[in-house]
């Protein structure tokens, strides 16, 4: 009787150990508690999220780009972070846009002069 205690502890304190350890310290969720990135993911996230509507913009030439559907990198921003991340996309956009003009409208002139 009394190995099989020895041993029934050994099983838990190895248990706890191993639990204790596997935890992943700072490797953890970076979510707090209302479901919302943390302020450190978030600069990435939101970043990843212009990004992604920038190129939807730069697809639809001279249409609307639609708010909906949300974008992947998007998906774990708050409602006010998204319409904020899809208007700086969408003004990524028409400066890229812009300046990819200015420099079709640069050339030609260059070409005209020869």
């Amino acid at each position: 009787m009394r190995t099989r205690t020895l041993e029934v502890a050994a099983v838990i304190a190895v248990t706890l150990l191993l639990t204790g350890c596997s935890g992943g310290g700072d490797r953890g969720d970076k979510r707090n508690p209302s479901g919302t990135p943390a302020a450190a993911d978030k600069a990435d996230i939101t970043r990843r999220c212009v990004d992604a509507i920038a190129d939807r913009a730069a697809a639809h030439k001279g249409g609307a780009v639609r708010s909906h559907p949300v974008p992947g990198p998007c998906a774990r921003l708050s409602d006010a972070d998204y319409l904020d991340a899809y208007m700086a996309g969408l003004e990524q956009a028409h400066r890229v846009a812009r300046k990819a003009s200015q420099g079709e409208s640069g050339k030609a002139a260059d070409g005209a002069g020869n």
